[in-house]
């Protein structure tokens, strides 16, 4: 079973699972998302990558400017490792990690949790790509992709005793938008996905295939 269709099957299982009063806030904050046009609106295909200053778990600084200079870069946004959604799709890219640097390309995962979280969720998850702290969604809003939770999702969140702003560093309900791309070493973003629905990621197959392109494209232009 490919990852996409693994992730709708746990999001028909938990939507069915869920009290009608928490299925209704939670139909009602993907509407609002929708409306808002978050995804549509925010970094795409064909834009340039907004610089990034990210911590990994060991207090590290990493640059997006250094990890571009050694080729094509794989850059997910998570939302955390409570979201199963994100969970799974973690595990997803790190097996396809070395498919990924077979390619001569970097895999990086970005999510809003304090270091010391990120290196759990590294341990837990025996991810070996570069898993980086984004406090208080500062990149994820650079790349507008960050959204302020309505008080029906957030009212979700604390009854599964969930405290973002603590988590996040922030002192507002705070959440990037799932995301993935793959950028040229110019910072060109080549592919683009993001969706409101945190439970639609696409197969690391996708991200595989555009790193393709751009290796037979590179070819190409040395001949």
């Amino acid at each position: 079973m490919s990852l996409t269709e693994t992730l709708l099957e746990l999001s028909k299982r938990h939507t069915a699972a869920l009290p009608a009063p928490d299925r209704a806030d939670f139909e009602d904050e993907l509407d609002r998302l929708r409306m808002l046009r978050i995804p549509e609106d925010g970094l795409g295909l064909g834009d340039y990558l907004p610089d990034f200053a990210l911590e990994d778990g060991a207090g590290r600084l990493w640059t997006s400017g250094e990890l571009l200079d050694r080729g094509p870069l794989v850059l997910a946004l998570f939302r955390g490792d409570w979201c199963p959604y994100c969970d799974l799709t973690m595990a997803a890219l790190e097996e396809a990690r070395p498919a990924i640097e077979a390619l001569g390309a970097t895999a990086v995962g970005v999510m809003p949790d304090r270091r010391e979280h990120v290196v759990r969720t590294a341990a837990r998850r025996s991810i070996g790509y570069l898993l980086l702290s984004d406090p208080a969604n500062g990149y994820a809003r650079t790349c507008g992709l960050a959204y302020d939770l309505s008080p029906g999702h957030i009212r979700l969140h604390k009854d599964r005793g969930r405290d973002f702003p603590a988590q996040h560093g922030d002192t507002t309900w705070r959440l990037p938008v799932p995301a993935v791309f793959v950028v040229e070493p110019s910072a060109r973003v080549a592919f683009a996905f993001s969706d409101a629905d945190p439970s639609r990621w696409p197969d690391p197959e996708e991200l595989l295939a555009s790193l393709r392109k751009l290796r037979d494209a590179h070819a190409l232009s040395t001949r």
